[in-house]
């Protein structure tokens, strides 16, 4: 899980590429790791928080934090996402269907859990065979 998530990061600018599903998968499975024990972390310090103050203060700070890592994971996560799609065997533009209401995450999921399609390896280091 933890090179998936240093190919995540490594990956922001690679749109070319290809990403296996279990890539894919464990960068997020990190994602919601990170949130949980940041959520958990903020509760830990809204119970230590004496007065109003300190509360709002804590809430601030952790809100900034949640607001620079969700910034700074949107443009890896595209590219993380379109990499999986072309493994998968389709389009980049299918990004683009959680734009269709209500079923449109249903959707995309679907196409990211399939499996890899290699009609032409790219070369060795991003076809996974």
């Amino acid at each position: 899980m933890i090179e998936a998530y240093k190919k995540f990061w490594k990956g922001y600018d690679d749109f070319t590429g290809r990403s296996t599903p279990s890539d894919y998968w464990f960068a997020y499975s990190a994602h919601v790791l990170i949130f949980f024990a940041s959520y958990l972390l903020l509760a830990v310090f809204q119970r230590m928080a004496v007065d109003e103050l300190s509360l709002l203060t804590n809430e601030v700070i952790f809100l900034l934090i949640f607001f620079a890592y969700g910034v700074a994971t949107v443009l890896p996560g595209i590219a993380i996402t379109v990499r999986r799609l072309r493994d998968a065997g389709y389009n980049w533009l299918y990004i683009f269907i959680p734009l269709i209401p209500f079923v449109g995450i249903f959707i995309l999921i679907f196409l990211l859990c399939q499996p890899t399609k290699v009609d032409e390896p790219f070369n060795n280091f991003n076809n996974p065979q």
